[in-house]
């Protein structure tokens, strides 16, 4: 057993005394978790509210498989999460202290809240969770670790897979749930800003809890989106709950050319369509008019992404468009919704090489 203690801020709730049971043979992961403890506690607590209880308990069990439970102050783990060596990585992820974030955020979501047994109610426990626990990364080790963290979730997109299916409101499976899910929640905390998405967060909880009906579902999650969303992304909120959307952004063509004041002109060829998915596969193409995120990178360095030169939204409509944008500096890269915050599930063609303009005649 390795045992630790997290004191809480001034009038945040109580001190948490945390234990880590594990095999005598499975020890190079329990410090690390004692980390996502105390991480995830401080995040949470600053963020959502005081965590009510004054134990936390992870409690390895035999078994093969990595599944984990987050009942109140006991959290299980099947031993095969111990084996996890995230230093031995080669995507430098810090998994098991990402998964762990995810199994304390429980202590809030699904709770302190528990959703009623209707559809949508995974979105208010696993969604949650995993939103949360992006947070507690981002918080601890930066953006462009948790940039990683989601591109490895990401890739259950890129396995086939039918994009028929449910709006998130009214999500069961889980797929939904554990990726689609989190992954709306983030575009949102990007359009929108994460302190009006915690905000949100807070209120649904302050006005729900586990020991008070009615209990809350996937509707009372989104009244409280809604409320902190400006109207002029409404849309864009229907589109990641209420509706199965899916945006087909592409990247044709980039290039740059210097100008005489030492900028680079970057122009970019893309593509853009959106459609609406049925239970039954039918797709129907609808009207867009929506803000992408366009970007431009710096060559990549030590391993390391290109730094951005460039990343605004613009307005996108349907089918090719271009668009030219002035940087600093000589570009290496440059795309259409380059960190993908919209569901799209060929995300490779998104972003592409720049190359250098060829001059026409008389340039």
């Amino acid at each position: 057993m390795r045992e630790a203690r997290w004191n809480p801020p001034a009038g945040a709730g109580r001190p948490v005394h945390i234990q880590i049971f594990h095999h005598p043979g499975h020890a190079w992961n329990p410090d690390r978790m004692v980390r996502g403890v105390r991480a995830s506690l401080d995040y949470f607590t600053n963020e959502l509210g005081p965590h009510p209880h004054g134990q936390m308990r992870l409690i390895e069990y035999p078994g093969t498989g990595v599944s984990l439970h987050g009942a109140p102050v006991n959290i299980w783990y099947k031993e095969e999460f111990s084996l996890f060596r995230p230093d031995e990585d080669p995507r430098r992820i810090d998994f098991p202290f990402a998964v762990t974030a995810h199994e304390v955020a429980h202590q809030w979501w699904g709770n302190q809240l528990e959703p009623a047994s209707v559809e949508g109610g995974p979105l208010l426990t696993e969604s949650l969770s995993w939103y949360s626990a992006f947070g507690v990364v981002e918080k601890t080790y930066g953006p462009e670790h948790l940039r990683r963290l989601l591109g490895m979730m990401r890739e259950m997109y890129l396995s086939p897979r039918a994009r028929a299916g449910v709006p998130l409101l009214r999500a069961t499976d889980t797929f939904l749930a554990y990726r689609k899910g989190p992954f709306a929640m983030h575009a949102l905390r990007e359009y929108v800003g994460e302190a009006r998405v915690n905000a949100a967060l807070r209120s649904l909880l302050r006005k729900h809890s586990a020991t008070t009906p009615p209990l809350p579902t996937s509707l009372d999650l989104y009244r409280e989106l809604r409320a902190v969303t400006p109207d002029s992304l409404h849309y864009l909120l229907a589109d990641l709950f209420e509706a199965n959307t899916y945006w087909e952004l592409a990247t044709k063509r980039a290039t740059a050319e210097p100008t005489a004041s030492g900028t680079w002109r970057v122009t970019l060829d893309v593509h853009a369509r959106k459609v609406v998915v049925d239970t039954a596969g039918t797709e129907t193409e609808v009207p867009m008019n929506d803000l992408v995120q366009i970007g431009v990178f710096a060559p990549a360095r030590d391993g390391a992404p290109g730094a951005p030169l460039y990343l605004r939204m613009h307005r996108i409509r349907p089918g090719p468009q271009r668009i030219t944008v002035a940087v600093p500096r000589q570009p290496a890269l440059a795309g259409i919704d380059p960190r993908h915050l919209l569901i799209d599930v060929t995300p490779d063609d998104n972003v592409g090489q720049v190359k250098r303009a060829v001059p026409g005649p008389g340039s």
